[in-house]
């Protein structure tokens, strides 16, 4: 436990330091030596000084504590953030962005044919459409802003998680969001288009990830820290997705997408380092992707 020094004393100044968290680090290793201390603010730094009869000793301590750090931050080795690989973005876009002129090509009758019907989806078992649904939009404004959106959450999970997983994964949440969101609609003439819901499903594994990796860390396992991705992650939500008044946004989709996002965030985050990294992976998962998204509209079209 710290003491305070003697007002009756004169005191010395004997670290300076830019911030008050650094000043309170170096405070702890003349606490353990019981020398009476004190922080203060001046200027634009943060002053430790204790008692002229102690300084000498506390300058050494300090210099012992910086030479410590100093050798234990050079045995940490920096985290490295893997480069992003801009090919799968463009992919995507073109992907979503070639689906949406084929949908303008062929009429409402392509939009009726895919779009997430709860009636459809429970009454008639069409489970397709709950992926058809995703890409297919209202207007050029809709793809555009689910495009900006998407691509944004995904360039930030890709890195992590691969272009591979990454889409999979989108697909699989935006289908469970879809479903969870019809069935809150079973009593309705409910429909719903876009990919909208995979969208806030990327920004809620983003969410789940950073938790994972918060509670992983001593220094960061508090409430307060567990608090901020959460918090950060429901403001755009509801900046992103509740839309103006008197707008037909599906904000329950938006809802559903997320919190399954945030399940899928954990999990990946638990597995990431767990399971083995086979070299075709990334294959595998886009390849899987692409064949939830074929065969659905495949089965769409077969009806």
């Amino acid at each position: 436990m710290s003491r305070t020094p003697s007002s009756e004393v004169p005191l010395i100044a004997v670290g300076r330091y830019p911030r008050l968290s650094d000043a309170r680090e170096y405070a702890l290793a003349l606490s353990a030596r019981d020398v009476a201390y004190v922080i203060e603010r001046e200027g634009d730094d943060w002053v430790l000084r204790v008692e002229e009869r102690a300084s000498e000793m506390a300058v050494e301590e300090l210099a012992i504590f910086a030479a410590e750090e100093k050798t234990r931050r050079a045995r940490v080795p920096r985290a490295e953030i893997p480069k992003l690989r801009t090919l799968p973005l463009f992919l995507m876009a073109w992907a979503l962005g070639g689906m949406f002129f084929l949908q303008m090509m062929m009429g409402s009758g392509w939009t009726e044919t895919g779009a997430a019907s709860s009636e459809r989806i429970f009454a008639h078992g069409e489970w397709w459409r709950l992926i058809t649904a995703l890409t297919l939009h209202a207007d050029l404004s809709h793809v555009v802003a689910n495009l900006a959106t998407g691509l944004l959450f995904s360039a930030s999970l890709i890195p992590f998680l691969g272009a591979g997983v990454t889409c999979l994964l989108l697909v699989l949440c935006g289908a469970i969001g879809n479903l969870i969101n019809a069935w809150g609609y079973r009593t309705e003439a409910h429909v719903s288009i876009g990919a909208s819901t995979a969208v806030f499903s990327a920004l809620g594994i983003l969410v789940g990830m950073e938790l994972i990796v918060r509670w992983s860390r001593v220094e960061s396992r508090n409430r307060w820290q567990l608090v901020v991705p959460l918090g950060a992650g429901l403001a755009l939500l509801a900046f992103l997705g509740v839309g103006e008044q008197n707008t037909r946004v599906d904000f329950m989709a938006h809802w559903w997408g997320f919190c399954v996002g945030v399940g899928a965030g954990l999990i990946a985050a638990l597995l990431r380092t767990r399971i083995p990294q086979w070299p075709h992976t990334q294959r595998v998962a886009a390849g899987g992707a692409l064949l939830l998204i074929a065969g659905s509209w495949w089965l769409a079209l077969q009806h």
